[in-house]
């Protein structure tokens, strides 16, 4: 039988051809490899153009972002050939390599390259555009970058894939649009990229150029290869969108109070320093004269107490505004190491060190507290002088119930006309008839005493002076507000030094434009006359009838009988004894009572108020509500807790106060930095560990203590007033 199949298989003409073996073998997976390097190098010109653009996230050119992210893609042209294996842990070496790179360059250290990778893109967007050029901030676009630039080359070099490897680069791309978001899409690093997108679909795995040069009009992959990129960018966009951050032209409404000291109380403590002390010089251009009036705070807000600074402050770059007319360029050097605020002419426009900012720029603060001699350049728009206002016009405002009972006297003391007519005549009755007197009886802003001082009395303080200006003039309709900061008696130089003596307070009223224009409705001069003596106490008359010198004697006495001596004696002796215990008992109790009272409610509130801030249901308010009991006892206990301490501040310091619970304080203040920053994993269970720490770190208070010093430190009210609580609480509550 075998020699018949072998001699059938010889023999017969019409026998089939074998199939060819190279045709049984799939086709093969990667392209050529002269075409898969050409097309990565396409692509590396593309993340170039991208690294270039997202400097805009910056508002400068960043050239670290345009350099670093090309080393994925170059090591992949490199590794084209290799196993995919090798291939795969060159991209992700290669990445990290990028990233420690970038962050090399900005002077960070190898904490930045993890936080790039980790809480990179949650610090981006808790800035305010354009971020600081901080290293992990840098870090997180590189590696975003190089990400999309090795995922690119990889499937640049598949022959199944054409214009897919675009998609990565393209998201990214999407991605640092959304980030510069006032910039929008920028027409040269898009035509770039139009320009290297075209050249790559031309780059296709086979046929002649002429065929690849038209094969975006018959590709049948493009229409739904539009359809993934539109889905891709706007899964990106709306996100970032709706982040947290800021954009400048569009004011927010505030998620988060930063701890601020009260610029008005802080500018009266300047005032008052004797002697006055140096904090500032200020340089300008030679043979150009500096403006004399240099503001740190603008305040809206009026309580009916005092003006608040309730803000929210967010790290940003250099740019602070647009420039809106003439400018002034100044170097501003810091004199004191307690000084954080950057006093600015007008609204601020640039400035070349870290700094958190507003959304309206009513405050710029240092990043980190200066150090003595420390230089910074600003640039600034110039503040409008009266003549602008006439051609700009005066922002209304509503009449609220607040000021609308000052409108009658407003308007007696304003006069009639236009509103810019009204608020000089306001400004010059003030400064003719009213009186400046920085000791003048209740010189408070509380509205009661506002009220006296505008109606009555028309004696106060620069600072009512102030306030009284902006009440009046919103009850007169006009957009009005109290601004802090400094004004020079020199205004001739081109050097300033501004000092402690020169805090002062001045009214603002905003223009139709946006411009704040300054009035001055406080007296050239202090008072020179003296409030009159209050009067001597009378003397009483020779002839009047004297008071007794002893009281008259009880007529229960009378009937009292002498103790008797002897047997008796010593019984008479011992009830007068139990007499006198039991009137003196009774009134230790009445005395004792109001305090025992008083010890039940100061108790109470402080449970009342730790048992709020832990009912909440969100697992992220009660981490920050065990922080907020936490600073409370450590404040009892005799901590003083700064506006600008950081709660790693706050643990370190808190050491001294609960030596034995330095693990709990740790602990709990990097459970509130992380709850504060984002919503982390397993919140349950972390808001569990704070309150479960906040308990023992108040047994290991009590336990530190003596009974007095419990007693003490249980019913101590430090806690509770408003000038030595924490600040955490303002945040928490």
């Amino acid at each position: 039988m075998a020699v018949v199949d072998v001699t059938l298989l010889d023999t017969s003409p019409a026998a089939p051809v074998p199939p060819i073996v190279e045709e049984a073998v799939p086709a093969p997976v990667r392209t050529s490899v002269g075409l898969g390097r050409l097309r990565i190098a396409v692509l590396l010109v593309a993340v170039a153009i991208v690294g270039a653009a997202a400097g805009g996230i910056f508002d400068d050119v960043e050239w670290t972002l345009v350099v670093a992210p090309l080393l994925p893609v170059a090591v992949a042209m490199g590794l084209s050939t290799r196993r995919p294996s090798i291939r795969t842990a060159g991209a992700v070496v290669s990445t990290l390599a990028a990233v420690a790179v970038a962050v090399a360059l900005e002077g960070g250290s190898p904490t930045d390259v993890v936080d790039a990778f980790t809480s990179g893109l949650q610090g981006m967007l808790s800035t305010e555009w354009p971020s600081p050029v901080r290293p992990d901030l840098i870090g997180t676009v590189v590696a975003a970058i190089a990400t999309a630039g090795a995922i690119g080359a990889e499937l640049a070099g598949r022959r199944r894939f054409h214009l897919v490897p675009l998609l990565p680069v393209l998201a990214v791309y999407v991605g640092v649009i959304a980030l510069s978001a006032p910039l929008g899409p920028r027409w040269v690093p898009l035509t770039g990229l139009a320009v290297v997108f075209t050249a790559f679909a031309t780059l296709r795995h086979d046929g002649p150029v002429v065929e690849r040069l038209t094969l975006l009009r018959g590709e049948r992959r493009l229409v739904p290869l539009v359809l993934i990129a539109a889905v891709t960018a706007g899964s990106i966009s709306i996100p970032l969108e709706l982040s947290p951050r800021a954009d400048p032209r569009r004011p927010e409404v505030a998620e988060r109070t930063a701890p601020l000291l009260d610029p008005v109380e802080a500018t009266i403590a300047l005032r008052v320093i004797e002697p006055a002390i140096e904090l500032y010089v200020v340089t300008g251009d030679s043979g150009v004269a500096l403006p004399d009036r240099w503001r740190t705070a603008a305040l809206e807000d009026y309580d009916g107490q005092r003006w608040s600074p309730d803000l929210t402050l967010r790290p940003l770059g250099r740019t602070l505004g647009p420039a809106v007319g003439p400018t002034v360029s100044a170097e501003i050097g810091f004199l004191d190491d307690d000084l954080t605020l950057v006093p600015f002419p007008g609204r601020p426009v640039s400035i070349d060190t870290a700094v958190e900012t507003d959304a309206d720029r009513t405050v710029v603060r240092l990043a980190e507290r200066a150090e003595v001699g420390q230089r910074v350049s600003v640039t600034s728009n110039v503040a409008p002088e009266p003549s602008d206002a006439a051609a700009a016009g005066i922002a209304a405002r509503e009449i609220d119930d607040e000021v609308s009972g000052l409108t009658e006297l407003a308007r007696s003391l304003a006069g009639d006309g236009s509103p810019l007519e009204q608020l000089r005549q306001l400004e010059s009755t003030m400064r003719s008839d009213f009186v400046l007197d920085s000791n003048a009886q209740g010189g408070g802003l509380q509205r009661a005493l506002l009220d006296r001082f505008l109606r009555d009395t028309q004696r106060g303080t620069t600072e009512q002076f102030a306030t009284g200006f902006v009440l009046l003039a919103r009850s007169l309709g006009v957009d009005a507000r109290v601004a802090t900061g400094f004004e020079s008696d020199v205004t001739t130089s081109d050097t300033l030094t501004l000092r402690s003596s020169d805090a002062v307070t001045w009214p603002e009223v905003r223009l139709l434009d946006d411009r704040w224009l300054a009035f001055d409705p406080v007296p050239e001069e202090e008072a020179s006359d003296l409030a009159p003596p209050a009067p001597e106490p009378q003397v009483q008359s020779p002839a009047a009838p004297q008071p007794p010198i002893a009281p008259p004697p009880d007529p229960a006495d009378e009937n009292e009988e002498p103790d008797r001596v002897g047997e008796d004696g010593a019984s008479g002796s011992f009830e007068t004894a139990l007499r006198w215990a039991a009137r003196a008992g009774v009134v230790i109790s009445v005395l004792s009572l109001p305090f025992l009272v008083a010890a039940l409610v100061i108790l109470g509130m402080k449970r009342r108020r730790r048992r709020r801030r832990l009912a909440s249901p969100s697992p992220i308010e009660r981490i920050r509500g065990s922080w907020a009991n936490a600073t409370d006892v450590l404040v009892d206990g005799g901590l003083t807790i700064a506006a600008s301490d950081t709660d790693t501040d706050i643990a370190q310091q808190g050491t001294r106060i609960a030596t034995s619970a330095q693990h709990e304080l740790t602990q709990m203040a990097a459970l509130s930095r992380v709850a504060t920053f984002g919503t982390p994993p397993a919140a349950e269970r972390l808001a569990e560990t704070a309150e479960i720490h906040f308990e023992s770190l108040d047994r290991a208070m009590a336990v530190e203590r003596t009974r007095w010093g419990r007693l003490r430190w249980r019913l101590s009210l430090r806690s509770l007033r408003s000038t030595t609580r924490s600040p955490v609480d303002d945040v928490t509550s």
